[in-house]
């Protein structure tokens, strides 16, 4: 996804006086090319300066109302990838639930004794059905064999790797929606807010049920 940058008052007012100046010297070179003679009347340069500013307050507002629109599917973007990040961590979850509860199950010497052993394994496997994420790395702490295990280890790297996407996603759409919010109040936006239907949009909020270590 391409990085949107915040439009502040100072770029907005560079790029509007650099265009004006390369606005006018355009307008002037058109009009130079229909005047006879060396020297270009004066109200051609006047013609020019006003044409110069009319043509970047209509390019100022164009790109304002791209620039929002831009900001507005770049968060609907992103909130489309947090949701399949956490059906991809729910997935992940899943087939480790799936995997320790067949290592448990073959286990036969985790504790003091046999009959322990079969118990914690019957109690750890009937938790999995409703374990969390926490939980799981807290069995995965528990059994130091489980925690080397290379199939358990990879699905942990992935799970990492999916809450780190999320948590990018999360700053990165709570910063669209600042940028997002700030230009709809700001100039020209707030002028053209009823004709853009323009409204505030709201941070993300975190989920009870979210688990991010």
């Amino acid at each position: 996804m391409i990085v949107i940058k915040e439009r502040t008052y100072i770029k907005k007012f560079f790029v509007f006086a650099i265009g004006i100046i390369i606005g006018w010297i355009f307008y002037i070179f058109v009009a130079a090319l229909f005047t006879s003679g060396d020297d270009i009347p004066d109200i051609y340069g006047i013609l020019a300066l006003v044409l110069s500013v009319l043509t970047m307050v209509v390019y100022s507002i164009i790109s304002e109302f791209n620039y929002l629109k831009q900001l507005k599917f770049a968060t609907s973007s992103l909130l489309s990838n947090i949701s399949a990040f956490h059906k991809r961590e729910q997935k992940l979850i899943s087939k480790a639930e799936e995997v320790i509860a067949t290592f448990l199950k073959h286990e036969s010497n985790v504790h003091q004794s046999i009959a322990t052993s079969r118990n914690d394994t019957k109690k750890v496997v009937t938790d999995l059905e409703n374990i969390s994420l926490s939980d799981l790395m807290l069995t995965v702490e528990n059994y130091p064999r489980l925690k080397s295990d290379k199939h358990i280890s990879k699905i942990l790297e992935q799970i990492e790797e999916s809450q780190n996407a999320i948590l990018e996603s999360k700053l990165m759409y709570n910063q669209y929606i600042a940028y997002y919010n700030g230009a709809i109040y700001s100039f020209p936006a707030n002028i053209f807010s009823s004709m853009w239907n323009l409204k505030p949009l709201p941070l993300y909020e975190e989920q009870s049920n979210d688990d991010i270590s």
